[in-house]
Formats: C-alpha cells, sequence, structure tokens
C-alpha cells in the first residue's frame, strides 16, 4: 500500500454509524453469506512471542498513514469520507460486552497510557442507497506489547453476549444488538473478528481486530446482513501489516 498519504483522523469505532444501509453494487463487492463460520478468534503464533518481526515493533506517525490503504486500493467505486470522531463513552448490558468492541474500561487505561500513534482512513460507497456501505481501516502503535488477553476476553464473552444492548454515543439509538462470529483469518499474532448488527433491519457492522506486537489493526464494515466481508476484511488488515513489514 505504497502512498504518499499525508492525513490523519482519529479512528472510532462510532465513526461509522449504526444505521440501516443499502446493498453494494459495485464490481467487487463480497459475495452472498455462507453457512459456515469458523471460530471467531484465531492466533498464528505460541503464547511466548518474541518481537522480532518489523511489523510488530513500535512505529511512527508517518508509518502508520504510510500502511493505509490509497484511494487506489479502496474497493471500486467507493470514495474517501470525513469520518466525524466522537468523545463519547460507548455502554453495553451487560458490561462485560464492551469487550466485542475492544473498548472495556481496561482497555481505554491502556489506550490512554501506551497509545503513541494512530491513522486511519474511512471510504463509503459513491453510488448506491443511503445510509451508504462504509469501510474503516485504522492502525495503532504502542509503547508496549498490545495485551493478549484483551482479544481472549473479547473471544471468551462472544456467547454470553449474543445478545446485548449497546449505546455508542448519546445521539445514537440504545438498542438490541446480536453479535455472532465470522471467519477470522490467521493474520498477525492474533486477530478477532465479530459480526453486531440488526438482522431484523437488515444491518450488519464487521470488525476485525489484528494485534501485532506493539501494533493493532483495525478494520470495520458498514453493510447488509446478506453479505459476507471476510476476504475483504482480510486484504485490508494483511495489506497494512505488509507494508509495516517493509
Amino acid at each position: 500500500m505504497t502512498r504518499t498519504w499525508s492525513r490523519v483522523a482519529p479512528f472510532a469505532i462510532a465513526a461509522l454509524a449504526l444505521t440501516a444501509c443499502g446493498g453494494q453494487t459495485s464490481a467487487d463487492a463480497p459475495t452472498s453469506a455462507s453457512s459456515s463460520a469458523s471460530a471467531a478468534t484465531s492466533s498464528s503464533t505460541p503464547t511466548a512471542e518474541a518481537i522480532d518481526r518489523p511489523e510488530q515493533e513500535p512505529k511512527t506517525l508517518k508509518q502508520l498513514e504510510a500502511a493505509l490503504p490509497t484511494r487506489d486500493e479502496a474497493p471500486r467505486g467507493w470514495v474517501e469520507f470525513e469520518a466525524k470522531p466522537s468523545e463519547d463513552t460507548r455502554t453495553a448490558e451487560p458490561a462485560s460486552c464492551l469487550a466485542l468492541y475492544m473498548d472495556t474500561p481496561e482497555q481505554r487505561t491502556f489506550e490512554e497510557a501506551h497509545k503513541t500513534g494512530s491513522a486511519s482512513v474511512y471510504y463509503e460507497q459513491e453510488d448506491g442507497d443511503r445510509p451508504k456501505p462504509r469501510i474503516g481501516v485504522a492502525a495503532r502503535t504502542y509503547d508496549e506489547p498490545y495485551p493478549k488477553e484483551f482479544f481472549d476476553t473479547a473471544g471468551a464473552v462472544l456467547d454470553e453476549c449474543a445478545n446485548h444492548i449497546s449505546q455508542a454515543t448519546k445521539e445514537s439509538s440504545r438498542a438490541e444488538w446480536h453479535a455472532s462470529s465470522i471467519p477470522t483469518p490467521a493474520v498477525g499474532d492474533q486477530s478477532f473478528g465479530v459480526r453486531i448488527g440488526r438482522p431484523e433491519v437488515d444491518l450488519a457492522h464487521d470488525y476485525l481486530w489484528v494485534r501485532s506486537g506493539h501494533t493493532v489493526v483495525v478494520v470495520t464494515m458498514l453493510t447488509t446482513y446478506e453479505l459476507t466481508n471476510d476476504e475483504r476484511l482480510r486484504k485490508y488488515a494483511q495489506g497494512v501489516l505488509d507494508d509495516l513489514a517493509t
């Protein structure tokens, strides 16, 4: 993902608003949902891991920006848009379900204490119904390895949080959401993927988090429930890691 990218927008999960959206019409849109799904978490490294690869090391802001997908690498027919960051704190019932969003109090504390850089970019489908399908790609770096237990906890609460109540911002609706596992690739040191949505209104918000030493890559997609986005999530997460490795 070589580029001369220079703009930075703080990544916020709430930026991709959880509202209904139309179907995708671009030529490279994901295929229909399959009936099978792998576990929500996967790991490609042993428990006792070494920080010995370039993408695992702390990065500069310039390196994070350069690893994000360019306009040419965005889905065909999609355009960049400016996401509005929110300072609101997400809430969930049960509170343990905040782990699905990687937004527990413990994670917030770690972010404040150890995050040293963050860059993100957002694209949306140019044509079609509204609100439009969207994708966000973010890369974050920390002054110490990102804790593995955050990913472990997210996978552990998936069953109990299959149905939970969440509110992203003060302006968003407080509603019940359905969470389910999605095929999660063995990318980086550890990965966690989940679909959170509302089948009754054909809304799906897919999340893929990837941990690689001091680095975390986040790819999110807002689409309809009938679509699977597994390959697209994997493509952009792996692309960021590949660029950070060079």
